[in-house]
């Protein structure tokens, strides 16, 4: 089954997810939601609503994207993305990238950083050719996802236990 709207489909939470869980983004892609109740989640949303409140415009919707945080150093247009911890590097990472992606395609150049405030962490990113590659490599498998028609089954690993979806697989 292809998904014709891929803006629609893959969006900057399925990338997070994908770089984790395979079965968790093919839930994302289909608009299943993480439990709102979830202990980390709302640590999460804790930490971003908190963090960084007099730096920039907060909470920027394109389609497919919600992004974090967005300011201007100089000249330089910076897009920030916030985590509660570096545990899910790789995954902040490709999601950053994608925004990166989204903003470039829209003729707006910009650079990124992951901020981690409790870690009092910064992490540049930039848009290289690199990058734009690793990122490529991440939404062609994303659309090998969409296109299974049930999801990947269950596989337990250590995040599991923290998992907003966990009950779509465990219950």
């Amino acid at each position: 089954m292809q998904m014709e709207d891929e803006q629609s489909l893959i969006t900057g939470s399925s990338i997070l997810s994908y770089q984790t869980c395979h079965r968790q983004a093919w839930l994302t892609i289909r608009r299943f939601a993480p439990e709102q109740e979830n202990p980390w989640i709302l640590i999460g949303r804790y930490i971003h609503q908190t963090s960084y409140r007099d730096r920039g415009e907060k909470e920027i919707q394109l389609p497919g994207a919600k992004i974090d945080l967005i300011w201007k150093d100089g000249t330089v247009r910076i897009v920030g993305e916030i985590k509660k911890s570096s545990r899910s590097f790789q995954g902040a990472t490709m999601q950053l990238l994608f925004y990166l992606k989204l903003l470039h395609d829209r003729g707006i150049v910009c650079s990124g950083q992951i901020l981690i405030p409790h870690e009092k962490r910064i992490v540049p990113i930039e848009w290289t050719e690199a990058n734009q590659e690793m990122l490529g490599s991440t939404l062609d498998a994303l659309r090998k996802l969409a296109d299974l028609g049930t999801p990947p089954k269950p596989k337990w690993i250590g995040s599991c236990s923290k998992c907003g979806f966990s009950n779509l697989c465990w219950s």
